[in-house]
Protein backbone atom coordinates (compact mmCIF):
# COMPACT_ATOMS: atom_id res chain seq x y z
CA UNK A 1 0.00 0.00 0.00
CA UNK A 2 2.71 2.53 1.04
CA UNK A 3 4.57 1.54 -2.63
CA UNK A 4 1.55 2.18 -4.49
CA UNK A 5 0.96 5.86 -2.41
CA UNK A 6 4.63 6.80 -3.68
CA UNK A 7 3.61 6.08 -7.10
CA UNK A 8 0.71 7.78 -7.16
CA UNK A 9 2.80 10.68 -5.65
CA UNK A 10 5.22 10.39 -8.14
CA UNK A 11 2.78 10.58 -11.12
CA UNK A 12 1.00 13.30 -10.16
CA UNK A 13 4.32 15.50 -9.52
CA UNK A 14 5.49 15.17 -13.11
CA UNK A 15 1.68 16.00 -14.33
CA UNK A 16 2.10 19.06 -12.73
CA UNK A 17 5.17 19.31 -14.15
CA UNK A 18 4.23 18.62 -17.55
CA UNK A 19 1.29 21.18 -17.34
CA UNK A 20 2.97 23.69 -15.58
CA UNK A 21 5.39 24.14 -18.28
CA UNK A 22 3.13 24.23 -21.24
CA UNK A 23 0.31 26.09 -19.39
CA UNK A 24 -2.59 26.18 -21.79
CA UNK A 25 -1.20 23.88 -24.47
CA UNK A 26 -2.23 21.11 -22.61
CA UNK A 27 -5.41 21.69 -24.09
CA UNK A 28 -3.68 21.73 -28.02
CA UNK A 29 -4.65 18.10 -29.06
CA UNK A 30 -3.64 18.87 -32.78
CA UNK A 31 -0.40 19.78 -34.61
CA UNK A 32 2.21 22.34 -33.31
CA UNK A 33 2.85 25.60 -36.00
CA UNK A 34 6.04 25.82 -37.14
CA UNK A 35 5.82 29.33 -37.40
CA UNK A 36 3.00 32.03 -36.98
CA UNK A 37 2.99 35.27 -38.89
CA UNK A 38 1.02 38.51 -38.69
CA UNK A 39 -0.45 39.88 -42.23
CA UNK A 40 1.08 43.67 -41.73
CA UNK A 41 3.73 45.16 -40.41
CA UNK A 42 2.11 48.14 -38.05
CA UNK A 43 -1.42 49.67 -38.20
CA UNK A 44 -3.14 52.65 -36.93
CA UNK A 45 -6.14 52.53 -34.55
CA UNK A 46 -8.31 56.03 -32.77
CA UNK A 47 -7.92 56.20 -29.09
CA UNK A 48 -11.06 54.30 -27.68
CA UNK A 49 -11.50 52.47 -29.91
CA UNK A 50 -11.56 48.11 -30.16
CA UNK A 51 -9.57 46.39 -32.66
CA UNK A 52 -8.62 43.16 -33.87
CA UNK A 53 -5.41 41.08 -34.90
CA UNK A 54 -5.26 38.18 -36.76
CA UNK A 55 -2.14 36.03 -37.35
CA UNK A 56 -1.39 32.76 -39.59
CA UNK A 57 -0.31 29.68 -39.11
CA UNK A 58 2.02 27.65 -40.64
CA UNK A 59 1.09 24.64 -41.68
CA UNK A 60 -2.18 26.25 -41.98
CA UNK A 61 -4.72 23.62 -40.43
CA UNK A 62 -1.95 23.62 -37.64
CA UNK A 63 -4.08 24.01 -33.54
CA UNK A 64 -3.83 27.42 -32.77
CA UNK A 65 -4.11 26.60 -29.11
CA UNK A 66 -0.59 26.69 -29.74
CA UNK A 67 -0.51 30.31 -30.35
CA UNK A 68 -0.14 33.03 -27.49
CA UNK A 69 -0.03 36.79 -27.80
CA UNK A 70 1.98 39.18 -25.63
CA UNK A 71 2.09 43.01 -25.37
CA UNK A 72 5.92 43.81 -25.86
CA UNK A 73 6.03 47.48 -24.92
CA UNK A 74 3.69 50.40 -24.90
CA UNK A 75 0.97 48.41 -22.33
CA UNK A 76 -0.11 51.56 -21.32
CA UNK A 77 -1.24 52.81 -24.45
CA UNK A 78 -2.72 49.37 -25.46
CA UNK A 79 -4.27 46.85 -23.30
CA UNK A 80 -5.65 43.10 -23.85
CA UNK A 81 -9.75 43.59 -24.36
CA UNK A 82 -10.34 40.44 -21.72
CA UNK A 83 -8.08 37.80 -20.19
CA UNK A 84 -7.70 35.61 -22.93
CA UNK A 85 -4.20 35.02 -25.17
CA UNK A 86 -4.51 32.18 -27.05
CA UNK A 87 -5.78 31.42 -30.53
CA UNK A 88 -5.16 32.90 -34.06
CA UNK A 89 -6.78 36.61 -33.65
CA UNK A 90 -6.64 38.51 -30.69
CA UNK A 91 -8.52 41.62 -29.48
CA UNK A 92 -7.29 44.51 -27.83
CA UNK A 93 -8.33 48.14 -26.88
CA UNK A 94 -6.60 51.42 -27.29
CA UNK A 95 -6.05 53.03 -24.54
CA UNK A 96 -4.11 55.91 -25.33
CA UNK A 97 -2.29 57.92 -27.66
CA UNK A 98 1.66 56.39 -28.40
CA UNK A 99 3.20 53.53 -29.80
CA UNK A 100 2.72 49.71 -28.89
CA UNK A 101 4.49 46.39 -30.16
CA UNK A 102 2.27 42.89 -30.50
CA UNK A 103 3.50 39.85 -30.62
CA UNK A 104 1.89 36.45 -31.69
CA UNK A 105 4.11 33.38 -31.25
CA UNK A 106 4.22 29.43 -31.12
CA UNK A 107 4.60 28.37 -27.34
CA UNK A 108 7.68 26.04 -27.03
CA UNK A 109 9.49 27.68 -29.86
CA UNK A 110 12.25 30.93 -30.20
CA UNK A 111 9.57 33.75 -30.40
CA UNK A 112 12.01 36.20 -32.20
CA UNK A 113 12.24 33.12 -34.98
CA UNK A 114 9.27 31.71 -35.22
CA UNK A 115 7.15 34.41 -33.71
CA UNK A 116 5.72 37.74 -35.53
CA UNK A 117 5.43 41.50 -34.23
CA UNK A 118 3.15 44.29 -35.39
CA UNK A 119 3.64 47.76 -34.06
CA UNK A 120 0.05 49.60 -33.14
CA UNK A 121 0.31 53.23 -33.70
CA UNK A 122 -2.18 54.81 -31.43
CA UNK A 123 -4.07 58.21 -32.27
CA UNK A 124 -5.71 60.64 -30.73
CA UNK A 125 -9.72 60.75 -31.01
CA UNK A 126 -10.79 64.41 -32.44
CA UNK A 127 -12.47 66.56 -30.73
CA UNK A 128 -15.99 65.96 -30.38
CA UNK A 129 -18.91 69.03 -29.82
CA UNK A 130 -22.14 67.46 -30.81
CA UNK A 131 -25.33 67.80 -28.94
CA UNK A 132 -28.44 65.47 -30.84
CA UNK A 133 -31.56 64.62 -29.16
CA UNK A 134 -32.47 61.13 -28.62
CA UNK A 135 -36.09 60.02 -30.10
CA UNK A 136 -38.69 62.29 -30.77
CA UNK A 137 -38.97 66.25 -29.83
CA UNK A 138 -42.17 65.80 -28.59
CA UNK A 139 -43.38 63.33 -25.69
CA UNK A 140 -46.74 62.14 -24.17
CA UNK A 141 -46.42 60.98 -20.51
CA UNK A 142 -49.25 59.59 -18.43
CA UNK A 143 -50.23 62.32 -15.10
CA UNK A 144 -48.28 60.93 -11.96
CA UNK A 145 -45.66 58.57 -14.27
CA UNK A 146 -42.14 58.96 -14.01
CA UNK A 147 -39.87 59.35 -17.21
CA UNK A 148 -36.79 59.99 -18.43
CA UNK A 149 -35.06 62.51 -21.02
CA UNK A 150 -31.65 62.16 -22.78
CA UNK A 151 -29.33 63.53 -25.52
CA UNK A 152 -26.45 62.49 -27.31
CA UNK A 153 -23.67 64.23 -26.95
CA UNK A 154 -19.82 64.73 -28.44
CA UNK A 155 -16.91 62.85 -25.77
CA UNK A 156 -15.30 66.57 -25.44
CA UNK A 157 -18.58 67.29 -23.51
CA UNK A 158 -18.85 66.94 -20.03
CA UNK A 159 -21.78 65.66 -18.01
CA UNK A 160 -21.83 68.61 -15.70
CA UNK A 161 -21.80 71.11 -18.95
CA UNK A 162 -25.45 70.29 -19.62
CA UNK A 163 -28.08 71.69 -17.65
CA UNK A 164 -31.84 71.00 -17.54
CA UNK A 165 -34.31 73.38 -16.87
CA UNK A 166 -38.69 72.95 -16.96
CA UNK A 167 -40.86 76.38 -18.08
CA UNK A 168 -43.45 75.02 -16.39
CA UNK A 169 -42.81 73.37 -13.31
CA UNK A 170 -46.66 73.06 -12.01
CA UNK A 171 -47.16 70.11 -14.48
CA UNK A 172 -43.82 68.27 -14.66
CA UNK A 173 -41.02 68.39 -12.03
CA UNK A 174 -38.03 66.52 -11.49
CA UNK A 175 -37.95 63.40 -10.06
CA UNK A 176 -34.17 64.44 -8.01
CA UNK A 177 -32.25 66.84 -7.18
CA UNK A 178 -30.33 65.65 -10.44
CA UNK A 179 -30.34 68.65 -12.91
CA UNK A 180 -27.37 68.09 -14.99
CA UNK A 181 -25.79 65.34 -17.26
CA UNK A 182 -26.62 63.56 -20.42
CA UNK A 183 -29.79 61.82 -19.35
CA UNK A 184 -32.07 63.01 -16.56
CA UNK A 185 -35.49 61.62 -14.55
CA UNK A 186 -38.48 63.78 -14.32
CA UNK A 187 -41.84 63.12 -13.03
CA UNK A 188 -45.54 64.24 -14.48
CA UNK A 189 -47.12 66.00 -11.80
CA UNK A 190 -50.39 67.13 -13.65
CA UNK A 191 -52.08 67.57 -17.13
CA UNK A 192 -50.93 69.93 -19.30
CA UNK A 193 -48.01 70.87 -21.73
CA UNK A 194 -44.61 72.40 -20.85
CA UNK A 195 -41.12 72.39 -22.72
CA UNK A 196 -38.08 70.88 -21.01
CA UNK A 197 -34.73 71.98 -22.20
CA UNK A 198 -30.75 71.00 -21.93
CA UNK A 199 -28.64 74.06 -22.38
CA UNK A 200 -24.69 73.15 -23.08
CA UNK A 201 -22.58 75.65 -21.41
CA UNK A 202 -19.47 74.22 -23.32
CA UNK A 203 -18.50 77.25 -25.42
CA UNK A 204 -17.32 74.99 -28.56
CA UNK A 205 -20.39 73.42 -28.29
CA UNK A 206 -22.04 73.42 -32.31
CA UNK A 207 -25.35 72.93 -30.66
CA UNK A 208 -26.74 75.16 -27.67
CA UNK A 209 -29.56 73.79 -26.45
CA UNK A 210 -32.23 70.68 -27.27
CA UNK A 211 -35.69 71.36 -26.08
CA UNK A 212 -38.77 68.38 -25.72
CA UNK A 213 -42.13 69.40 -25.50
CA UNK A 214 -43.53 67.19 -22.91
CA UNK A 215 -47.42 66.35 -22.73
CA UNK A 216 -48.96 65.01 -19.78
CA UNK A 217 -52.27 63.27 -20.41
CA UNK A 218 -54.89 61.81 -17.58
CA UNK A 219 -54.06 58.21 -16.44
CA UNK A 220 -58.47 57.12 -16.03
CA UNK A 221 -57.04 53.94 -14.46
CA UNK A 222 -54.83 55.12 -12.14
CA UNK A 223 -56.90 56.76 -8.57
CA UNK A 224 -53.81 58.02 -7.48
CA UNK A 225 -53.57 60.59 -4.33
CA UNK A 226 -51.30 63.55 -5.85
CA UNK A 227 -49.03 64.77 -3.18
CA UNK A 228 -47.39 67.46 -3.92
CA UNK A 229 -44.41 67.34 -1.24
CA UNK A 230 -42.96 64.26 -3.21
CA UNK A 231 -41.68 66.10 -6.21
CA UNK A 232 -38.52 68.66 -6.47
CA UNK A 233 -39.02 72.19 -8.15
Amino acid sequence: MKRAKQIFLSIMAAVLVITGSFGTTALADGRRPKKVSISKSSMKVIQGKEFEIKAKMTPRRSDDDYLRWQIISGKKYVKFEDNDRDGDDMDFVAVKPGKAKIRCYVVGKNKKKYGDVITVTVKKRPADYSLRKVGSSKKIEEVYDDFDLEVKKGHSIKNSELKWTIKDKSIVGFESRRRTGREVEFVAKKTGTTKITCTCTNKKAKTKKITYTVKVVADDDDDYDYDDDYYYD
